[in-house]
């Protein structure tokens, strides 16, 4: 009975973690504007206006104005192709582009865990 108890603990625990490890790893297949939850809530949304030097962040020109999106080096940069042949995946910061359309999100701490860039 204890050991069915324990094992029914574990396995709570477990099934509510696998959120919080997989919702980064499956970030990168979602399209830009489309992330359930995240999407024009916690996120900005618009065209890279500028870039800061040395990953310290970007402009995106949003139909609200202007926002800066401050990136760190734990900033995740996930690419994402036009062309439907191309398979998304990871880049950097040197990725981000003048007038690429791009998302960010942004954690309830100010900090930036992705930001999604569409590259034409």
């Amino acid at each position: 009975m204890i050991r069915r108890l324990a094992a029914g603990v574990v396995g709570l625990a477990l099934a509510g973690a696998v959120p919080v490890w997989a919702h980064p790893a499956t970030e990168l297949y979602i399209p830009i504007g489309k992330s359930p939850g995240v999407s024009h809530v916690k996120t900005r949304i618009g065209r890279i206006q500028s870039l800061a030097a040395a990953l310290s962040g970007l402009t995106l020109a949003t139909d609200a104005g202007p926002a800066y999106v401050a990136a760190g080096r734990a900033t995740r940069i996930y690419l994402q192709f036009a062309d439907p042949s191309r398979a998304n995946q990871l880049g950097s910061y040197a990725d981000c582009k003048q007038g690429l359309m791009a998302e960010a999100f942004i954690a309830e701490d100010g900090s930036v865990p992705w930001i999604k860039v569409l590259v034409p």
